[in-house]
């Protein structure tokens, strides 16, 4: 199954909810994934240019862009980016077959 990476920052509606709320984050991303079919391997809050990071497994990238569509929408998270994991021995059998003739001067 496809393994995704989310990163994104809350607004600051979003940050407020959270300094102020008493709301368990990683429960809400258990019961979103599971809506959708796919499972959270992991949340945290992080520092520094993004907020927080979401990994979870999904069948599709729909399941991933539908949830981030979702949170996005609802004003408490912004600058949402998706990143697929990738099996670097797959991307290295594809690349022994790669034919490509680099430009010459």
């Amino acid at each position: 199954m496809p393994r995704y990476i989310v990163l994104g920052s809350y607004t600051n509606e979003g940050t407020a909810a959270l300094v102020d709320g008493d709301s368990d984050r990683r429960a809400v991303m258990e019961v979103m994934h599971k809506s959708v079919g796919a499972t959270l391997v992991d949340y945290s809050i992080t520092r520094g240019k993004y907020d927080f990071y979401v990994i979870g497994d999904a069948d599709s990238f729909e399941q991933i862009a539908a949830m981030t569509l979702k949170a996005k929408g609802s004003g408490t998270v912004d600058n949402l980016v998706i990143l697929e994991a990738v099996d670097i021995d797959e991307v290295r059998s594809v690349a022994k077959n790669v034919q490509f003739t680099p430009p010459s001067g």
